[in-house]
């Protein structure tokens, strides 16, 4: 059960793809999206950013900050 994410930086569309679950620097905490989560608008702060899937190995990107946005099992992170 996956879904889609993009992950945006200054640089340009750093990773796009199908994904399990993503685990994402929340300004509260770490939040995890599923498929199927809830629309939802976050900040985000300094921390580890990690995708899941079954398909290619755990990725972890270490970020500054950003923002994300999830509707519709479509995920787009905008990150420092």
């Amino acid at each position: 059960m996956s879904f889609k994410i993009d992950i945006i930086s200054q640089n340009g569309l750093d990773f796009t793809g199908n994904v399990d679950s993503v685990t994402l620097p929340g300004k509260d905490g770490y939040i995890t999206v599923l498929q199927n989560h809830a629309s939802l608008v976050t900040t985000l702060k300094s921390g580890k950013l990690i995708t899941r899937s079954t398909k290619e190995k755990e990725k972890t990107i270490e970020i500054t900050g950003g923002f994300s946005e999830i509707k519709n099992n479509k995920l787009i992170v905008l990150i420092d």
